[in-house]
Protein backbone atom coordinates (compact mmCIF):
# COMPACT_ATOMS: atom_id res chain seq x y z
CA UNK A 1 0.00 0.00 0.00
CA UNK A 2 2.77 2.55 0.80
CA UNK A 3 4.53 1.57 -2.40
CA UNK A 4 1.32 2.39 -4.47
CA UNK A 5 1.12 6.02 -2.66
CA UNK A 6 4.65 7.07 -3.40
CA UNK A 7 4.20 5.94 -6.41
CA UNK A 8 1.38 7.82 -7.58
CA UNK A 9 2.84 10.99 -5.72
CA UNK A 10 5.80 10.62 -7.88
CA UNK A 11 4.10 10.40 -10.78
CA UNK A 12 2.02 13.77 -9.76
CA UNK A 13 5.35 15.68 -8.91
CA UNK A 14 6.12 14.63 -12.65
CA UNK A 15 3.38 15.71 -13.90
CA UNK A 16 3.41 19.28 -12.07
CA UNK A 17 4.50 22.03 -14.30
CA UNK A 18 7.04 23.31 -12.51
CA UNK A 19 8.37 26.21 -15.68
CA UNK A 20 7.63 29.70 -14.09
CA UNK A 21 5.81 32.37 -15.90
CA UNK A 22 9.93 33.77 -17.15
CA UNK A 23 10.46 30.23 -18.53
CA UNK A 24 7.82 30.03 -21.24
CA UNK A 25 8.88 33.74 -21.62
CA UNK A 26 12.21 33.00 -22.38
CA UNK A 27 11.64 30.19 -24.39
CA UNK A 28 9.23 32.24 -26.56
CA UNK A 29 11.66 35.01 -27.36
CA UNK A 30 14.32 31.89 -28.56
CA UNK A 31 11.64 31.34 -31.20
CA UNK A 32 11.04 35.01 -31.63
CA UNK A 33 15.01 35.52 -32.47
CA UNK A 34 14.55 32.58 -34.90
CA UNK A 35 11.52 34.07 -36.70
CA UNK A 36 9.36 31.59 -35.29
CA UNK A 37 6.68 34.26 -33.85
CA UNK A 38 3.48 31.99 -34.70
CA UNK A 39 5.14 28.80 -32.70
CA UNK A 40 6.27 31.65 -29.86
CA UNK A 41 2.56 32.83 -29.30
CA UNK A 42 1.45 28.85 -27.21
CA UNK A 43 4.70 29.24 -25.02
CA UNK A 44 3.74 33.01 -24.40
CA UNK A 45 0.23 31.88 -23.21
CA UNK A 46 1.41 29.80 -20.79
CA UNK A 47 3.68 32.68 -19.68
CA UNK A 48 0.28 34.44 -18.68
CA UNK A 49 -2.07 31.84 -17.58
CA UNK A 50 0.68 31.74 -14.76
CA UNK A 51 1.19 35.24 -14.29
CA UNK A 52 -1.82 37.49 -16.13
CA UNK A 53 0.39 40.13 -14.82
CA UNK A 54 3.76 39.61 -16.53
CA UNK A 55 4.34 42.51 -18.74
CA UNK A 56 6.91 40.89 -20.57
CA UNK A 57 5.25 38.00 -21.92
CA UNK A 58 2.04 40.44 -22.79
CA UNK A 59 3.83 42.80 -24.45
CA UNK A 60 5.99 40.09 -25.71
CA UNK A 61 2.51 38.26 -27.38
CA UNK A 62 1.53 41.74 -28.96
CA UNK A 63 4.53 42.00 -30.95
CA UNK A 64 4.25 38.95 -32.20
CA UNK A 65 0.22 39.32 -33.22
CA UNK A 66 1.56 42.40 -34.97
CA UNK A 67 3.72 40.87 -37.25
CA UNK A 68 1.14 38.18 -37.79
CA UNK A 69 -1.33 40.84 -38.79
CA UNK A 70 -3.52 39.98 -35.94
CA UNK A 71 -3.75 43.80 -34.64
CA UNK A 72 -6.90 43.41 -32.67
CA UNK A 73 -5.33 40.64 -30.45
CA UNK A 74 -1.96 42.92 -30.56
CA UNK A 75 -4.38 46.06 -29.13
CA UNK A 76 -5.91 43.72 -26.70
CA UNK A 77 -2.47 42.46 -25.22
CA UNK A 78 -0.95 46.08 -25.37
CA UNK A 79 -4.13 47.19 -23.31
CA UNK A 80 -3.83 44.89 -20.65
CA UNK A 81 -0.23 46.22 -20.39
CA UNK A 82 -1.46 49.88 -19.67
CA UNK A 83 -3.83 48.95 -16.90
CA UNK A 84 -1.17 47.46 -15.06
CA UNK A 85 1.47 50.30 -16.23
CA UNK A 86 -0.03 53.76 -16.84
CA UNK A 87 3.03 55.45 -18.07
CA UNK A 88 4.36 52.63 -19.90
CA UNK A 89 5.29 54.24 -23.26
CA UNK A 90 5.88 51.50 -25.02
CA UNK A 91 2.94 50.01 -24.64
CA UNK A 92 1.46 53.04 -25.87
CA UNK A 93 3.43 53.13 -29.10
CA UNK A 94 2.56 50.05 -30.29
CA UNK A 95 -0.98 50.05 -29.35
CA UNK A 96 -1.49 53.01 -31.31
CA UNK A 97 0.88 51.66 -34.30
CA UNK A 98 -1.92 48.51 -34.54
CA UNK A 99 -4.74 51.27 -34.44
CA UNK A 100 -2.83 53.19 -37.48
CA UNK A 101 -3.20 49.62 -39.14
CA UNK A 102 -6.18 49.61 -38.72
CA UNK A 103 -6.89 53.17 -40.43
CA UNK A 104 -7.89 54.34 -36.64
CA UNK A 105 -5.32 57.07 -37.70
CA UNK A 106 -7.03 59.67 -34.60
CA UNK A 107 -7.20 56.55 -32.21
CA UNK A 108 -3.31 55.89 -32.98
CA UNK A 109 -2.53 59.84 -31.97
CA UNK A 110 -4.46 60.01 -29.16
CA UNK A 111 -2.04 56.85 -27.86
CA UNK A 112 1.28 58.60 -28.87
CA UNK A 113 -0.16 61.63 -27.40
CA UNK A 114 -0.61 59.61 -23.98
CA UNK A 115 3.20 57.99 -25.34
CA UNK A 116 4.62 61.46 -24.74
CA UNK A 117 2.80 62.25 -21.86
CA UNK A 118 4.24 59.43 -19.81
CA UNK A 119 7.59 60.71 -20.47
CA UNK A 120 6.84 64.10 -19.43
CA UNK A 121 5.44 66.31 -22.01
CA UNK A 122 6.77 67.42 -25.37
CA UNK A 123 8.46 70.48 -23.92
CA UNK A 124 9.94 69.03 -21.06
CA UNK A 125 10.62 64.93 -21.40
CA UNK A 126 12.91 62.27 -19.61
CA UNK A 127 14.31 59.54 -21.63
CA UNK A 128 14.73 56.71 -18.71
CA UNK A 129 18.07 55.32 -18.29
CA UNK A 130 18.81 51.67 -16.62
CA UNK A 131 19.47 52.26 -12.51
CA UNK A 132 21.26 49.16 -10.82
CA UNK A 133 19.41 50.43 -7.30
CA UNK A 134 15.87 51.23 -8.53
CA UNK A 135 13.17 50.23 -11.21
CA UNK A 136 12.86 52.73 -13.58
CA UNK A 137 11.33 51.17 -16.51
CA UNK A 138 13.34 52.00 -18.70
CA UNK A 139 13.13 48.79 -21.02
CA UNK A 140 9.66 49.59 -21.35
CA UNK A 141 10.73 53.76 -22.67
CA UNK A 142 10.74 54.81 -25.88
CA UNK A 143 12.70 57.78 -27.54
CA UNK A 144 10.55 61.34 -28.43
CA UNK A 145 11.64 60.82 -31.95
CA UNK A 146 10.28 57.50 -32.18
CA UNK A 147 6.69 58.53 -30.80
CA UNK A 148 6.45 61.75 -33.23
CA UNK A 149 7.84 60.00 -36.26
CA UNK A 150 4.87 58.01 -35.83
CA UNK A 151 2.35 60.31 -34.80
CA UNK A 152 3.53 62.65 -37.85
CA UNK A 153 2.43 59.84 -40.10
CA UNK A 154 -0.65 59.56 -38.53
CA UNK A 155 -1.67 63.26 -38.30
CA UNK A 156 -0.69 63.25 -42.16
CA UNK A 157 -3.44 60.92 -42.78
CA UNK A 158 -6.24 63.06 -41.10
CA UNK A 159 -4.90 66.29 -42.96
CA UNK A 160 -3.66 67.55 -40.08
CA UNK A 161 -0.73 68.76 -41.95
CA UNK A 162 0.36 71.84 -39.65
CA UNK A 163 1.00 69.67 -36.80
CA UNK A 164 2.53 66.58 -38.91
CA UNK A 165 5.07 69.15 -39.96
CA UNK A 166 6.00 70.07 -36.63
CA UNK A 167 6.72 66.14 -36.20
CA UNK A 168 8.21 65.36 -39.06
CA UNK A 169 10.56 68.95 -38.15
CA UNK A 170 11.55 67.42 -34.68
CA UNK A 171 12.62 64.39 -36.07
CA UNK A 172 14.93 66.12 -38.67
CA UNK A 173 16.46 67.99 -35.92
CA UNK A 174 16.95 64.77 -34.49
CA UNK A 175 18.09 63.21 -37.27
CA UNK A 176 15.67 60.38 -36.97
CA UNK A 177 14.82 58.19 -39.90
CA UNK A 178 16.17 61.16 -42.30
CA UNK A 179 15.07 59.59 -45.51
CA UNK A 180 11.18 59.56 -44.01
CA UNK A 181 11.12 62.34 -42.30
CA UNK A 182 12.39 64.51 -45.72
CA UNK A 183 9.39 62.19 -47.71
CA UNK A 184 6.92 63.21 -45.60
CA UNK A 185 7.72 66.85 -45.53
CA UNK A 186 7.94 67.22 -49.13
CA UNK A 187 4.37 65.16 -49.22
CA UNK A 188 3.03 68.41 -46.95
CA UNK A 189 5.00 71.19 -48.85
CA UNK A 190 3.17 70.04 -52.17
CA UNK A 191 -0.10 69.81 -50.00
CA UNK A 192 0.37 73.51 -49.67
CA UNK A 193 1.60 74.25 -53.22
CA UNK A 194 4.89 74.75 -52.19
CA UNK A 195 6.36 72.59 -54.76
CA UNK A 196 9.80 74.07 -54.68
CA UNK A 197 10.64 72.90 -51.13
CA UNK A 198 8.81 70.00 -51.58
CA UNK A 199 10.90 68.77 -54.29
CA UNK A 200 13.75 69.71 -52.39
CA UNK A 201 12.96 67.73 -49.73
CA UNK A 202 12.10 64.58 -51.58
CA UNK A 203 14.82 64.92 -53.75
CA UNK A 204 16.68 64.03 -50.70
CA UNK A 205 15.03 61.98 -49.53
CA UNK A 206 15.51 60.10 -52.71
CA UNK A 207 19.32 60.51 -52.85
CA UNK A 208 19.15 58.99 -49.14
CA UNK A 209 17.38 55.71 -50.38
CA UNK A 210 13.97 56.30 -49.72
CA UNK A 211 12.23 54.33 -52.62
CA UNK A 212 8.54 55.85 -52.73
CA UNK A 213 9.96 59.15 -52.96
CA UNK A 214 10.56 59.02 -56.56
CA UNK A 215 7.08 58.57 -58.02
CA UNK A 216 6.47 61.84 -56.18
CA UNK A 217 8.92 63.40 -58.22
CA UNK A 218 7.74 62.23 -61.73
CA UNK A 219 4.54 63.77 -60.65
CA UNK A 220 5.49 67.02 -59.01
CA UNK A 221 9.24 68.10 -60.12
CA UNK A 222 9.45 67.52 -63.69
Amino acid sequence: MKQVIIIVTILTFISCDLKSSMDYNSEAEKLEQEGKFLEAIPLLNKAIEKDPNNIYALINRGVDKSILEDYKGAIEDYSKVIELDSDNALAFLNRGNNKHRLEDYQGAIDDFDKAIKSKGGEQVYIDKVQNSFIDTGFEFDVAMEVIRFERGVSRYHIDSLKLAYDDFNFCLNKNYEKPASLYWRGLIYIAHGMNKEGCFDLNEAQNLGDRDAKEIIDKYCK
